[in-house]
């Protein structure tokens, strides 16, 4: 799991890239996997954005979380929509640090506060010596 973290930034940043928006679709879904203790069981997360449906956002969603680099399968397997929307943004927030609890994300109509949302949750998970450390490492905006 030492990897596990610097993966997951690579993983979000390469997924986030290969998403592309074509601004007609207009809705998008987050799945996220953290069953219990993210240093030793990881973590696991998968966006949709600019879809032409709920169902398929959350469809795709699912998959990327389902099939998220370097998780453990049981992590994986555990993925679940946690959040449905549309015309808002997605802020996903972490510690880079391999081994580090600090995870957060949010969804907000304007991509700042998703953003500041995103980094209070990854620093409020983190231990107090790593509050500091969070990273946005993803943001995307749906319907935009």
């Amino acid at each position: 799991m030492v990897t596990a973290r610097l993966a997951l930034t690579g993983a979000v940043l390469l997924a986030g890239a290969l998403q592309g928006a074509d601004g007609v679709r207009a809705d998008a879904a987050l799945a996220v996997s953290q069953i219990g203790d993210v240093p030793r069981q990881g973590l696991a997360v998968g966006w949709a954005v600019d879809y032409e449906s709920k169902d398929a956002a959350e469809k795709e969603a699912l998959a990327r979380c389902r099939a998220f680099p370097d998780a453990p399968q049981a992590t994986r397997d555990a993925c679940r929509i946690v959040e449905t929307f549309s015309d808002r943004c997605i802020a996903i927030a972490l510690d880079p640090e391999p081994g580090t609890t600090g995870v957060g994300w949010d969804v907000h109509k304007r991509r700042d506060w998703a953003e500041e949302a995103a980094m209070e949750k990854c620093a409020e998970a983190s231990t107090p010596k790593r509050r500091a450390s969070c990273r946005v490492a993803l943001i995307r905006c749906d319907g935009r």
